[in-house]
């Protein structure tokens, strides 16, 4: 990729997230990787990022709540969700109605990550 983009990823899996990170680090971006919702909304503030990578499935507050406190902070960031399992239509619809930039299915593959990316990142 041509640009170097600030990424948060937000996962409650440890070798998910940590082989993501490792993955979009190669990739030559600047990742922070987050394990729940709640210090994501936090470091959210701190950190900028040009992209949000943000699990539905977590303890603490789950991405439907990170996800909603975060577009509180900023009407314009850039979330996609990742999942492995069922989504909650409503809460899913609820969200895309509010800007959320899309949604990708784990396992992630590394072209559609690059283009969501490209499409979604400031």
């Amino acid at each position: 990729m041509s640009s170097v983009k600030k990424i948060l990823i937000v996962d409650d899996d440890y070798d998910f997230l940590e082989s993501l990170q490792l993955l979009l680090i190669n990739e030559g971006h600047d990742v922070l990787a987050i394990t729940n919702g709640n210090s994501a909304v936090l470091k959210y503030q701190e950190f900028n990022p040009d992209i949000v990578f943000l699990d539905v499935k977590m303890p603490v507050i789950d991405g439907y709540e990170a996800f909603l406190r975060i577009i509180k902070y900023d009407h314009n960031a850039k979330v996609v969700f990742i999942s492995s399992y069922m989504l909650d239509d409503i809460k899913y619809k609820n969200a895309k109605d509010r800007s959320l930039a899309g949604l990708i299915n784990k396992p992630i593959k590394l072209d559609i990550l690059r283009k969501i990316i490209k499409k979604h990142a400031k």
